[in-house]
């Protein structure tokens, strides 16, 4: 669970973060303020947000139908993990938008807002991070082969954290092919939470 003090300190960087300019014109097509709750034990880093998650009732990451799709494969029995479990963040916060549809961000931007991904990271200080996605991926390996590749292998940072590769769920809305991938990757990424005696087994 989440100390006081960490929720405190995360708290304060939702609320500096509403004011971040840094980035042209991402920051005026609205944000999704990293998730926590006084139960998060894991992090979940993802990509951006898109046109759900900005919305004023929300502003929060993986709320839309790619969130709901992680979350109920999360919850299969085998897996059995709640959203509550983890605190969830992107490699932006801000929505990058493309001809008016949801976008990828630049390299640029994930660049502006490492300044504030960095600070959530080092708050929080996961055993275990799975990250959803090639963006996710690239924010802490630039040698990856690749999600598909990299997808349910355990890699390291310098520091021991433990990060897992995971396709990101909103690939599976067009496609079910790697389906079997995606679920490989959340057992190898429960197997490890049980293994660092995170969570317990169910």
């Amino acid at each position: 669970m989440l100390t006081q003090s960490q929720i405190k300190k995360l708290s304060y960087l939702n609320k500096k973060i509403q004011s971040c300019h840094k980035c042209k014109n991402l920051w005026r097509n609205g944000k999704a303020f990293p998730y926590f709750t006084k139960f998060s034990q894991l992090l979940a880093i993802a990509e951006g947000p898109g046109k759900e998650e900005v919305q004023e009732d929300y502003q929060t990451p993986l709320i839309g139908k790619a969130g709901r799709l992680l979350f109920r494969e999360l919850g299969r029995k085998e897996i059995n993990l709640k959203r509550k479990d983890f605190m969830i963040l992107n490699t932006v916060q801000c929505r990058p938008v493309i001809d008016g549809k949801n976008g990828k961000p630049s390299l640029e931007e994930i660049e502006n807002c490492k300044f504030w991904t960095s600070k959530y990271i080092e708050i929080f200080s996961p055993e275990i991070i799975i990250a959803f996605g090639n963006y996710a991926l690239n924010y802490f390996f630039e040698d990856n082969l690749g999600i598909t590749k990299e997808s349910g292998f355990v890699r390291h940072l310098d520091n021991g954290t433990k990060v897992i590769p995971c396709l990101h769920p909103a690939s599976l809305l067009y496609s079910s092919d790697n389906l079997s991938l995606f679920r490989h990757s959340l057992k190898v990424f429960k197997e490890e939470t049980i293994k660092a005696h995170i969570l317990n087994s169910v």
